[in-house]
């Protein structure tokens, strides 16, 4: 007996939700991010979700105290409409360049308002994450940074990170071309979905 399976039968259904905070579009870590996207797909149907920081009004937090039990952060702007998103996502994917020591300034003035969902017990993330950081410096350079923004920053908050991604001495956008084993690393962490 032959049987003849649906074309995306056996594939799951995923929310996939990446956040660019970079201030460049098509750099070294968007690059990696579309690899990891392209793995995804070869098992998976799934939704994308890409944001810019750089091209959206996130105001920093404010330290007011609004938020709390049931209260959401009195911010509306486009950084509550995605950690809103976040809420709901399957996976993350969360791509930064590393200056001076340590994320984008996009990237961390939108973290720093995930404090609203951690003075909320009635919210939390609970998806997967992937981390993906481009830097100047030579390759592993910044790995202590990375492991400590994994553990203290996104595992604290709930994410599951299953995978965090570092391409080292890429300057120019598009350096990252010329590391065909990153690439492949990025792709192979996708499929692995």
């Amino acid at each position: 007996k032959v049987v003849f399976k649906k074309r995306n039968e056996g594939k799951k259904n995923m929310k996939v939700t990446t956040i660019m905070a970079s201030p460049l579009k098509n750099g070294n870590g968007e690059i990696m991010v579309n690899e990891i996207i392209k793995g995804i797909k070869e098992n998976n149907d799934i939704k994308i979700t890409k944001y810019y920081l750089e091209d959206l009004n996130i105001e920093s937090c404010h330290a007011c105290g609004h938020c709390g039990d049931g209260i959401d952060c009195k911010i509306k702007d486009d950084g509550s409409e995605i950690i809103d998103n976040l809420l709901n996502t399957d996976l993350l994917i969360f791509s930064s360049p590393i200056y001076f020591g340590q994320m984008s300034a996009q990237g961390k003035t939108f973290i720093d308002r995930w404090y609203s969902i951690f003075t909320n017990p009635q919210k939390e993330f609970k998806g997967k994450a992937i981390l993906v950081f481009a830097s100047m410096q030579p390759e592993g350079f910044y790995n202590p940074y990375i492991e400590l923004t994994k553990t203290n920053t996104f595992q604290f908050m709930g994410w599951d990170v299953i995978n965090t991604l570092s391409a080292g001495e890429v300057i120019m956008p598009g350096d990252v071309n010329n590391q065909v084993e990153k690439l492949k690393e990025a792709y192979e962490a996708g499929k692995a979905l």
